[in-house]
């Protein structure tokens, strides 16, 4: 018999016998814990218990997504190319997604408790595309410099600094700051803004010239190597970093060209739904306050007692415990 499993086993296209390994791997970290029944419990019990609970749950929980890595090669290794490789690939994030939740979601059952996970998609939609943008630009100029002088600069960001900062003492001379201080009257004024950009955008330029005049230039005549060059922007970095920070403070500076702008009525709002993953036991106990002794309602929208995968809700008029 075990000739027979022996030779069917080595007849097995190499990523067929690699794809059982990955999903044995992964239904025995699901096994152990969800029952306590896999490998690591197994190892365990054959130590007395030594293993600390928590050491074994982290292992499995380390395991379950190792093998989930290992499907993904498999992917890449082993499946000829086609459409539906690169459809796999493309989706493999929400795989590693989905088998995180499926493997938290497990766990928790398996210590008989729960946990949720919520998420306010405006606030992740906002934050991506601030946080994003902020990188694109970086790596736009790193590769505009390392295009155009053969290095990345690295006091690319400091150069923004220095734009920002510019702004902020040009509201503060004597021609703008009665524009800056002036009080709120319902109007939005464009003047201070339109100007104070130009005038950081030039002087910024000029910065630059000055800079590369006084340290880049020297470089390149000695014929220094894209490394010296690139450690050299460093240095200029923290030299700016020390002198803004001498100068103005590490403390949060707000640029306003006008009053106005700070209105209420003038922000934006952006109305959303809250989307809240339920993980772990989700069976709806009776809840009671431990201080009045009367039932706390709770707002969940479920069939068969029990809470739902995931819900979204509004924040404004919902009622959550």
């Amino acid at each position: 018999m075990l000739e027979n499993l022996k030779s069917t086993w080595s007849a097995l296209h190499p990523g067929q016998r690699r794809t059982i390994l990955a999903l044995a791997i992964i239904l025995d970290a699901l096994s152990g814990l969800l029952d306590g029944r896999g490998s690591l419990n197994l190892l365990d019990w054959i130590a007395a218990g030594g293993i600390p609970y928590d050491m074994v749950w982290l292992l499995q929980f380390l395991e379950s997504i190792c093998g989930s890595f290992f499907l993904i090669k498999i992917l890449f290794d082993n499946v000829p190319e086609s459409n539906a490789r690169s459809l796999g690939i493309a989706l493999s994030p929400l795989f590693l997604l989905g088998m995180v939740w499926l493997t938290l979601d497990f766990l928790f059952k398996g210590l008989a408790d729960d946990a949720t996970i919520t998420i306010d998609l405006v606030s992740i939609g906002v934050g991506t595309l601030t946080w994003s943008s902020t990188y694109l630009a970086i790596a736009v100029g790193l590769t505009l410099t390392y295009k155009v002088q053969r290095y990345g600069n690295f006091a690319q960001s400091e150069f923004f600094m220095i734009g920002m900062y510019l702004s902020m003492v040009m509201v503060w001379t004597e021609h703008f700051f009665p524009l800056y201080d002036a009080p709120r009257d319902g109007t939005l004024v464009w003047s201070l803004l339109i100007w104070t950009v130009l005038g950081a955008f030039i002087l910024t330029g000029f910065a630059g010239i000055l800079i590369d005049r006084l340290v880049y230039r020297g470089f390149r005549e000695r014929d220094a190597s894209p490394q010296v060059m690139m450690i050299a922007s460093l240095g200029i970095a923290l030299i700016l970093r020390a002198v803004i920070y001498l100068r103005f403070g590490a403390g949060r500076m707000m640029f306003e060209p006008d009053a106005d702008w700070r209105v209420p009525s003038l922000r934006w709002d952006i109305p959303t739904n809250k989307l809240r993953f339920n993980i772990g036991d989700r069976s709806l106990a009776e809840v009671i306050d431990p201080t009045t002794g009367e039932t706390v309602m709770q707002h969940i929208t479920s069939t068969g007692g029990n809470k739902p995968l995931w819900e979204t809700y509004d924040i404004a008029n919902d009622c959550l415990t």
